[in-house]
């Protein structure tokens, strides 16, 4: 199905065991054996949602225009001519282990395909790659836009008074679908099983909702997680006054956020920017916890360059520790780049976008633009977040293979091929004064101990925004910051999953991309 909703991209879809085990491929299927498409796996889906076309309306979950883009059968590589039910069992088999090779026998997409379980970017990430036959091509498949139901486009479907329409309910997110009011077509006769692809602009997660962690009426409350016990205190002050949300509002949405938040704050050092009593109030940044922490919390030592004084950083390691640092009046989380098994090697490189106060938000979106086609150019994928702020940052990985130095030194590179691009309303340098009202290409996030807001971080700004993972095509004109706030955002997330998750895996190879850069 072509889903056009929050962003674009195919849902690929197989029925096992007769539901539609489903991936969701931000780029979309690929006939050409050299391209390895990044495929997220999503929440099953009941096997008739595979005939919806039409609208989901505002309101619902996945809101949008669906297109049915592909169809058809598929069979196992492997047994060839077996029964149907042993095929079955030999695919679940290949699921478990993490490698699925099988023939299809659609519309669109023909011949043989692999999906493989890929490490480095998170547990629900594969790959879909398709094997030399003769039908691989260069030929972007994704080119015929046309539904095979109705040979309609996503944009005449949406156009359609007379479209199918979709109520879904919110609730179905956790480990159900609500299904569409349209009867399933006949199983296939044939001994294969029923494949579906489809484009979509969202899809749900493997994730389910969690419950709130603490309930709306005590001021106080102990819970005990990752066998620790935790008391909470003064939950119903308001930390948002204009929208009323209060600290209880804060810690479960950190509560419910865990899983997607520490991967980027896992044994990482912390920044505390504390603001107890709200975004009203004073606030103020803590660096060293040496004797004002829980025994259980742990933490990292250091000493700087000012004094000869030993101080200690919090370290984040698990859900307690995270929600520990909320209740201390963090509205913001900022961790490290590095974590302390090798503290000297950061994970990922920054590149931060920071407005003037007059620049447009549109400039600082060209900016981004800017910014990837010098990394694409260079051979290196990127990823970006909202800041929450004013501004937009752009991520690569590292791997903790360089240094801090390397990795300042390579940001430098960049925004200075990207100021060149944009000078007329850019500028490298740090001092306020001598940007002349310029935006700022900052490229020393970068050095040790400097910390940024993390991916799915609340910022202490009106609304509540979040530092949000970006899709590269949401990154546009039009984008705004006060579209991601923190009420919106698990929703988000249980549909798109983790867009982030990339930045956390092997790395790029810095002598190779240098050699690249350098001759642009």
């Amino acid at each position: 199905q072509k889903h056009d909703a929050s962003h674009l991209h195919y849902d690929f879809r197989l029925e096992m065991e007769g539901v539609l085990k489903s991936w969701a491929i931000p780029k979309g299927p690929s006939l050409n054996p050299a391209d390895k498409r990044l495929a997220m796996m999503v929440e099953d889906h009941p096997f008739d949602y595979k005939d919806f076309e039409g609208i989901i309306p505002e309101g619902n979950y996945g809101a949008g225009t669906v297109m049915v883009w592909d169809e058809g059968t598929y069979e196992p590589l492997e047994p060839a001519g077996a029964s149907k039910t042993v095929q079955n069992r030999a695919l679940l088999k290949q699921l478990r282990d993490g490698s699925l090779k099988f023939r299809l026998n659609g519309k669109k997409l023909k011949g043989e395909f692999a999906l493989v379980h890929t490490k480095g970017r998170g547990d629900n990430a594969w790959l879909l790659i398709k094997h030399r036959d003769r039908y691989a091509t260069d030929s972007p498949v994704t080119d015929k836009d046309k539904s095979v139901l109705s040979k309609k486009t996503i944009e005449q479907i949406a156009h359609n008074p007379r479209a199918k329409q979709w109520q879904s309910n919110k609730q179905a997110t956790a480990k159900t679908t609500t299904r569409p009011q349209r009867n399933a077509i006949p199983a296939p006769a044939s001994r294969s099983t029923k494949a579906i692809a489809r484009t979509s602009k969202s899809s749900p997660a493997t994730t389910s909702p969690k419950d709130k962690l603490l309930n709306p009426d005590d001021d106080t409350q102990t819970v005990r997680l990752n066998k620790h016990e935790l008391s909470f205190t003064h939950l119903s002050k308001v930390f948002w006054p204009k929208e009323k949300y209060t600290k209880r509002d804060l810690l479960n949405y950190y509560y419910e956020m865990a899983s997607y938040i520490l991967p980027y704050m896992k044994d990482r050092p912390q920044s505390l920017n504390r603001h107890p009593n709200g975004i009203t109030g004073p606030g103020f940044y803590q660096k060293n916890v040496s004797g004002k922490v829980p025994e259980w919390i742990e933490t990292f030592p250091y000493r700087t360059a000012e004094d000869d004084e030993d101080k200690e950083f919090l370290v984040c390691t698990d859900e307690a520790s995270l929600l520990y640092i909320i209740s201390l009046g963090c509205i913001e989380v900022n961790p490290w780049s590095s974590r302390v098994g090798k503290p000297d090697n950061p994970d990922w490189c920054i590149i931060d976008l920071d407005p003037d106060k007059k620049t447009p938000f549109d400039k600082v979106i060209e900016a981004a633009q800017v910014t990837k086609k010098v990394l694409d150019a260079a051979g290196v994928e990127s990823w970006c977040k909202t800041s929450g702020s004013t501004g937009l940052h752009v991520y690569f990985p590292l791997g903790a293979k360089y240094s801090y130095e390397h990795s300042k030194e390579f940001a430098r590179l960049v925004v200075q091929l990207v100021q060149g691009q944009i000078p007329d309303y850019t500028t490298t340098e740090r001092s306020v004064k001598a940007r002349k009202g310029k935006m700022y290409l900052d490229f020393l996030q970068n050095r040790p101990q400097a910390t940024i807001a993390a991916p799915y971080s609340v910022r202490p700004k009106p609304g509540a925004t979040v530092s949000a993972p970006l899709h590269w095509d949401e990154v546009k004109k039009g984008l705004r910051m006060q579209d991601f706030t923190s009420a919106p955002m698990p929703a988000r997330v249980k549909e798109m999953g983790d867009l982030f998750q990339p930045v956390l895996g092997r790395g790029i190879d810095m002598q190779k991309t240098l050699k690249t850069l350098e001759s642009l």
